[in-house]
């Protein structure tokens, strides 16, 4: 599976979500299961890069360019709990 793009999204909460986007919805599944897994170290780096990211999921787009992601987001660790 490969991540052919990024964006962020801001929850009515105020959080921002990371989504991964794939190039089908099983390589989404895919990532996402990943994600929720086996994916500490990922999610590590990510907070220590960008800490104001709190959430990730993963999407994809399909044929007509429209976006689709997990909306059960997957939280990411605190920034200050790396410290």
């Amino acid at each position: 599976m490969k991540v052919k793009g990024t964006f962020i999204h801001k929850l009515k909460t105020g959080e921002n979500a990371l989504i991964l986007l794939t190039g089908s919805k099983t390589e989404q599944e895919k990532l996402y299961h990943h994600l929720t897994v086996d994916a500490y170290q990922f999610k590590k780096d990510i907070v220590a890069e960008e800490p104001r990211i709190a959430l990730i999921s993963a999407g994809y787009k399909d044929e007509n360019d429209e976006v689709t992601w997990n909306e059960d987001y997957i939280p990411v660790p605190k920034w200050y709990e790396q410290n």
